[in-house]
C-alpha cells in the first residue's frame, strides 16, 4: 500500500468529512497579520482571542488605530521595534526576538517588491528567498503565511509530520509529509488547506487525550 493510500486510510478510519475541524479562513487581504500570525505560530499555541498567537495578531492590529487594514508591509518593517516586541511578548526563535526575524523579514519582502497582500505570489521564488533567507524562518512558515493569505497549501508543522508518520508507520521529514498530504487531498478532491487543518486539529487533539490519560 502506497503512503498516500495509507493516510487514506487513516483519514477515512479516525476523521469522516463531517468530523473535519473547519480552516477558520486566514488572514486574506491583511499581509501584516499573516506575517505576524506566521511567524508566531513557530512552537506556539494558537491561543484565543486574548492570548497566545490570536491575542498578539490582535493586539499589533489595534494598536494601529481604529478600523485599520493591516495591509501594508512597510509600515510593520517601520513600527517601533520596542513596542512590537512588547506587543509580541517577547518570545524567541534562534537566539533571537521573534518580532525582529518579522520585521527583518517585511523589510526583506518589500525589497522584492511584497508591500500588500496581492503583491505576494505564493509561487514565485523571488519572494520565497526574501522570507527564508532571514535568520529564523524557513520554507515551513513560508507556506503558512502563503496559506494564510489564501494560496492552498500545507504546513508540515510538527502535528502534521506526527499525522502522516503514524499513518505510514515510519518516521517522515517535513517535505514528505507535505507532498503525501497534498496527494491525499487531490485524490480526495478537497482543498488542501482544509485537509491540513482537519490532520493537524485531530493529531493534536489525540495528543491532548493522551496527555490527560496519562495523569
Amino acid at each position: 500500500m502506497s503512503d498516500v493510500q495509507q493516510l487514506l486510510t487513516m483519514i477515512e478510519t479516525e476523521l469522516p468529512r463531517d468530523e473535519w475541524a473547519v480552516w477558520p479562513g486566514g488572514r486574506a487581504g491583511a499581509i501584516e497579520s499573516a506575517l505576524i500570525d506566521a511567524v508566531l505560530s513557530i512552537q506556539a499555541n494558537y491561543g484565543s482571542e486574548h492570548n497566545g498567537v490570536r491575542g498578539a495578531v490582535n493586539r499589533y492590529v489595534t494598536a494601529l488605530g481604529p478600523d485599520p487594514v493591516a495591509n501594508d508591509l512597510q509600515r510593520l518593517a517601520d513600527f517601533n521595534p520596542e513596542t512590537l516586541q512588547m506587543l509580541l511578548n517577547d518570545q524567541m526563535i534562534s537566539g533571537r526576538t521573534k518580532a525582529s526575524a518579522i520585521q527583518d523579514a517585511a523589510q526583506s519582502l518589500v525589497s522584492v517588491g511584497v508591500v500588500a497582500a496581492d503583491d505576494l505570489e505564493g509561487t514565485n521564488s523571488e519572494h520565497k528567498k526574501a522570507y527564508t533567507k532571514v535568520h529564523g524562518l524557513g520554507a515551513v512558515t513560508w507556506e503558512y503565511f502563503c496559506m494564510l493569505l489564501g494560496t492552498p497549501g500545507v504546513k508540515a508543522d510538527t502535528w502534521i509530520v506526527a499525522a502522516v508518520g503514524r499513518a505510514v508507520q515510519r518516521q517522515v521529514s517535513p517535505q514528505e509529509a507535505r507532498e503525501i498530504v497534498i496527494a491525499a487531498a487531490q485524490a480526495l478532491d478537497e482543498n488542501p488547506t482544509n485537509l491540513d487543518h482537519a490532520l493537524w486539529a485531530h493529531e493534536r487533539s489525540r495528543a491532548v487525550e493522551a496527555k490527560v490519560e496519562s495523569v
